[in-house]
């Protein structure tokens, strides 16, 4: 019986340790996802620090329980083996680290203060001790000597336990006891080296360089986006990033050698999480400061910087874009005294026209998009000259030339994204200072594709019939790609009309490209109809086994349309033709023959989709000529051949053609057993075969 109770009480000490309870606490209160946030710990300090002080005080009770539950369950059980109190908390420790990714301090700590008080409170001075006297002794940082003040603390636990049990009144020693001890002091000493600690990741904090790839989660987008310019070779000046942080203390900044306003004057800037991003751009929302002549001075920039994401009005605006409370870094750069500034918008903003739009101000970008001040306005056509503008004085012609090439540029560097574009010419360079998707043109909407699968102008009325089709269609290929991925997307806005032409949404389908782990170019792709580059490995791997079901499903398109053909299409259409006339029938007869051809419908929609795209990549990769292409087997064509014999051989019956009126050609025509062997077989096209409401020839002959 013992023995069976030991067995459950172990058992469920490491199941204990596995439940991610701090994770569910963030998650709930905040939600956010720990392990993706910082270091990536479930730790109770990720918690203050990621998820605030609400989330924080409740993971600190929830670990506080879960250190004494085992403790106290060991004692009852086994009052006389104190041994089995610490083998369930390392047990316990042992599925928090392992399973629930997590260090298990708060457990162990509060689980032997249960065990024996006067050991935990011996353990704890030790490491106070040992915190107080390292920093002020040794040359090391205030969060080192925590570090070591930790470890030093737990590895003291077991020197306290064989101590106190050498008084007369404490019972003598086992061996297995010590044992215990120095096995869950170490276990926690090599859990502490192991992991990285959130309150270490803000304590030390690291300045990164602008020419370095950067981590858009830690330094935001527009410190991540002028890395990106910097790196592909645009003209862009020297930066060092201070990582984003979700707090408002002020932490210890050890500034590098080279950021030093002694070398040159600098200006602080925000690079906010979701600032400058694809659909909120926190224009004017956090503090720039500059120019910046001192150390002193630096520091209490980056502060001010930080505090103003905290204002009520920045909260407010964050609330209001639906973002969460992700941090802010702060992006640091020589401060530059330019001639003129402005903004260059790759694409008109209000229209999405080609027109590249370029405003200026003489003196710094401030005044520009600050708008206290009205600026020149340009509106240039693209690929067109610009000679016949009224250009202005204060910007010489060479430099607009170079500002429309570099927006042309910068705009195909992301894969044809429109650009809202912040620069400066100092009377020799342009440089640029940020860039960031014009905002309000999204979603962008393209003809690519949608022009080969839904051709011609299309009424509302034909249209209200083919868009869930073509959207369910288009969600069936991503669900059977993405699977549980896709649940975020909203597939009803796949396709659009616009001036009666079906779009499509580029930017929806981008975004399935990357769920995909395709490269960025496929936006391009989709965008401009370029050839899209070779996918990343490591991103595409996870998206392998989908991307090969959909490779299947396009394989056996002859055969699963053969299936359907002799399964469902032509039984159906047998039906419809047996059952009574239109005129004929009631209401509700009327509507489920609707329902019936809607559901043949979406299985054509299927292949009319699947079929081109299928048929654009094998050109792309084996390299396909037009004349390759057995384009007289296409019905549309076959059907003109067929009616050009046709009106050959009745030319061939008359000896003067040109005698032929249309009222005679029309006689002839319906006594023609070829004409109308024609009809019936291509009857059912029509000029617009998406379209319902044009008359078919069958119809209308």
């Amino acid at each position: 019986m013992s023995f069976w109770v030991i067995v459950l009480l172990l058992a469920g000490s490491f199941s204990l340790g596995t439940l991610p309870l701090t994770g569910w606490v963030v998650r709930l209160l905040s939600g956010k996802k720990l392990s993706e946030l910082g270091t990536g710990n479930i730790s109770v300090s990720a918690a203050f620090y990621q998820g605030g002080k609400q989330a924080g005080i409740i993971a600190v009770i929830l670990e506080i329980a879960r250190g004494i539950i085992p403790v106290i369950t060991a004692k009852i059980l086994f009052p006389n083996a104190p041994v089995w109190q610490l083998v369930s908390l390392i047990l316990l420790v042992a599925g928090r680290y392992f399973v629930a990714k997590g260090g298990g301090v708060t457990n162990a700590t509060w689980g032997i203060l249960v065990y024996s008080p006067i050991i935990a409170i011996s353990s704890g001075i030790t490491g106070l001790f040992i915190w107080r006297f390292s920093y002020l002794l040794l040359p090391i940082s205030k969060y080192s000597s925590r570090l070591w003040a930790s470890r030093l603390g737990c590895l003291s636990g077991p020197f306290w336990v064989w101590f106190w049990h050498q008084t007369p009144e404490s019972p003598p020693l086992s061996p297995g006891e010590l044992v215990a001890v120095m096995g869950l002091s170490i276990e926690l000493v090599m859990i502490n080296l192991a992991q990285k600690d959130d309150l270490g990741l803000y304590m030390k904090q690291q300045f990164f360089a602008l020419e370095n790839k950067l981590n858009i989660k830690q330094c935001g987008e527009k410190a991540t986006r002028l890395s990106e310019l910097k790196r592909a070779g645009f003209k862009v000046t020297l930066g060092w990033i201070l990582p984003a942080i979700n707090r408002l203390e002020d932490v210890n900044i050890s500034c590098k050698k080279e950021i030093d306003p002694i070398n040159f004057p600098l200006i602080v800037r925000s690079s906010a999480v979701g600032e400058d991003s694809n659909y909120a751009s926190a224009a004017g929302q956090y503090q720039t400061i500059g120019p910046v002549y001192s150390a002193s001075e630096l520091h209490e920039a980056i502060i001010q910087c930080r505090q103003s994401y905290w204002t009520p009005e920045a909260i407010s605006y964050r609330q209001n874009q639906q973002l969460p409370d992700m941090g802010i870094a702060v992006l640091i750069q020589p401060y530059l005294a330019s001639e003129v500034a402005g903004v260059i918008f790759t694409r008109n903003p209000l229209d999405g026209g080609s027109q590249i739009i370029i405003e200026a101000l003489p003196g710094g970008a401030e005044s520009v998009v600050g708008g206290q001040f009205t600026p020149i306005h340009l509106e240039i056509e693209i690929n067109t000259s610009i000679d016949d503008l009224e250009l202005p004085d204060i910007l010489p012609k060479t430099v607009i030339l170079e500002l429309v090439k570099l927006a042309q540029e910068i705009e195909t560097f992301y894969h044809g994204l429109p650009q809202d574009i912040e620069w400066c010419w100092d009377g020799v360079k342009v440089w640029i200072l940020q860039t960031r998707p014009i905002t309000n043109l999204h979603p962008i909407w393209t003809r690519t594709i949608a022009a080969e699968v839904i051709p011609g102008v299309i009424p509302p009325l034909t249209w209200s019939i083919n868009r869930p089709l073509t959207c369910g269609v288009w969600g069936e290929i991503f669900t059977l790609v993405l699977g549980k991925k896709v649940a975020k997307l909203d597939f009803n806005q796949t396709a659009t009309l616009f001036g009666s032409h079906a779009y499509f949404n580029a930017t929806l389908l981008g975004e399935i490209f990357t769920l995909m782990g395709l490269p960025e170019q496929g936006l391009e792709f989709l965008v401009r109809g370029q050839k899209m580059g070779k996918p990343p490995i490591g991103k595409l791997l996870p998206s392998l086994a989908g991307l090969w079901r959909l490779i299947q499903r396009e394989r056996h398109l002859d055969q699963d349309f053969q299936e359907d053909l002799e399964q469902l299409f032509l039984p159906i259409l047998q039906q419809l033709e047996a059952e009574l006339s239109l005129e004929s029938l009631t209401l509700t007869q009327l509507l489920e023959r609707c329902e019936t051809i809607q559901t043949i419908l979406k299985s054509a929609t299927f292949y009319n989709i699947i079929a081109p795209i299928g048929l654009a990549i094998r050109r792309t990769l084996f390299k396909v000529s037009d004349s390759w292409i057995p384009t007289q087997t296409a019905p549309e064509i076959a059907s003109i051949e067929a009616l050009q014999t046709i009106a050959n051989n009745i030319r061939e019956t008359f000896k003067e053609p040109e005698q032929i009126t249309h009222e005679s050609f029309n006689q002839i025509l319906a006594k023609n057993q070829q004409f109308e062997t024609w009809l019936q077989t291509y009857g059912y096209l029509s000029e617009v075969g998406t379209d319902i409401s044009v008359p078919n020839w069958l119809e209308q002959p």
